[in-house]
């Protein structure tokens, strides 16, 4: 399975909270976490991000 490359201002889905919705990333850290504002304006930093959210379609 290939990973996909992410960056910032693409529109993504957590893998594991279907319920957040479609969310768009804001940054992508050095060390890995990426900041995601999720649908209701839910602002989070997932610690390894590439792990856990998908692309949106």
């Amino acid at each position: 399975m290939a990973i996909a490359i992410l960056r910032a201002g693409e529109n993504v889905r957590h893998n594991k909270k279907a319920e957040w919705g479609i969310g768009k990333i804001i940054s992508i850290e050095k060390g890995g976490a990426i900041r995601v504002v999720f649908e209701g304006n839910k602002n989070v930093s997932i610690a390894k991000g590439a792990n856990f959210l998908v692309k949106a379609s």
